[in-house]
């Protein structure tokens, strides 16, 4: 099973206790497809950027679950069939990376000092230079 989210659009008209009954609608079809519901955040009536199925706001719900991967498309078909929900969009959240793949600092590096030529030896080269 791997973790999902999903952000869905249910229609502006219906009052809270359908809205309800429609999140309770999308948690059965999660749990029948063979996944289980996480966490439920009900983000509220919003503006759309454009009009979907003649609505110009929308309820968005943004849940996140867990199910297996094949079983991905059955949901997204009962979804399109759902009156109360005018879009929706299920995304794979990414892998958790496990504690046994961090690697181990890198080890001291131990700078040792470049050799420079003493301010003696530069001042008597250029006063060499000057003689001349």
């Amino acid at each position: 099973m791997r973790d999902y989210e999903i952000l869905y659009i249910v229609r502006p008209d219906l009052d809270d206790e359908k809205v309800q009954e429609a999140v309770k609608r999308v948690n059965t079809l999660i749990e029948r497809s063979g996944g289980s519901a996480d966490h439920t955040n009900l983000w509220g009536k919003r503006k759309l950027a454009y009009e979907v199925k003649h609505q110009k706001e929308g309820i968005y719900v943004l849940q996140d679950f867990q199910i297996a991967p094949d079983r991905v498309p059955e949901l997204e078909a009962a979804l399109k069939i759902t009156e109360e929900v005018l879009r929706h969009l299920i995304v794979r959240k990414p892998e958790k990376p496990s504690p046994t793949t961090v690697a181990p600092p890198p080890a001291e590096v131990v700078l040792e000092p470049v050799a420079v030529e003493s301010r003696g030896a530069a001042d008597a080269s250029a006063g060499d230079r000057e003689e001349r």
